[in-house]
């Protein structure tokens, strides 16, 4: 039975070393990518250790390619969509989950939500910006940070449900007895007790915004409005590819989005298990 335990244990930790080395390994080599000169690219077998290491790469992004102006249209962008998707879903789950419409009308509404959800961007793409040429509105964060954040209220409206639910009737009841309105219940009790739901949902909003590709590569055309995706996009060219500069860019983009998910890091943990099981 001893050697049976010892056995398990080694094998526990076998596969969490394993598991270990199969999600650090790719981080750990975009990162040495990233400092090394373009002769060192090129070198056969490729060196696991930086040999030279150089901060070109990320001198050409920041000071050449003025990085820092893209990121902070992706930060705006992002921050806005993560917002307004909360604000309205949040709301739109609170209704649902507190008020029994008729007809079961609850039901069809959130499969309706999740229809929505299911289409591809690309399905929309088209008339979307048949729609904001005719507006104007091509090369604008705002309407690109709107059009994030309603793509993304199906998720926070089926991931905030679930808290809402959560919390108890008497609460709210207790609360209404005592002269409070419905709204001031939802501002005073509700949101507060769903917090690590809202913290939740504005990190995975504001990762999916500060990610996406497909409309900011339509409908942003010069530097004033475009994202960091479509900058690192653009280190590959017709005839070269800057393999440098992609991971250099790879890493920057990286480090906002995990400074705010261990900032969040309580809120989401809780978040995401409450979330996705009562919802």
């Amino acid at each position: 039975m001893v050697g049976e335990s010892g056995l398990r244990k080694a094998l526990n930790y076998f596969f969490v070393i394993l598991a270990l080395i199969i999600f650090v390994f790719p981080i750990y080599w975009l990162v040495n990518q990233s400092f090394k000169g373009a002769a060192e690219f090129t070198a056969m077998p490729p060196t696991l250790i930086v040999n030279d290491p150089t901060g070109e790469n990320y001198h050409s992004l920041w000071v050449e390619q003025e990085f820092w102006r893209y990121g902070i249209n992706s930060l705006i962008i992002a921050v806005v969509a993560a917002v307004t998707a909360v604000t309205v879903g949040s709301s739109a789950a609170y209704a649902l989950a507190r008020f029994r419409l008729p007809r079961n009308f609850n039901y069809h509404v959130l499969f309706t939500v999740l229809t929505v959800r299911m289409f591809p961007p690309i399905v929309t793409l088209i008339p979307i910006f048949a729609w904001y040429s005719r507006l104007d509105l091509i090369d604008h964060r705002l309407p690109l940070a709107i059009l994030h954040a309603f793509s993304e209220v199906p998720l926070v409206t089926w991931m905030m449900i679930g808290f809402f639910r959560e919390i108890p009737r008497d609460m709210e009841e207790a609360a209404q007895v005592d002269g409070d309105s419905k709204l001031a219940v939802l501002y005073k009790i509700a949101i507060p007790l769903a917090r690590p739901g809202l913290a939740a949902t504005f990190v995975l909003v504001f990762i999916s915004s500060w990610n996406e590709f497909l409309y900011a590569s339509i409908l942003t055309r010069s530097v004033d409005s475009m994202t960091l995706p479509k900058l690192v996009s653009s280190q590959i060219g017709q005839v070269d590819i800057k393999t440098g500069n992609l991971m250099a860019a790879g890493v920057l983009t990286t480090i906002p989005v995990l400074i705010l998910a261990l900032v969040a890091q309580r809120h989401l943990t809780r978040g995401l298990t409450v979330g996705g099981v009562t919802g």
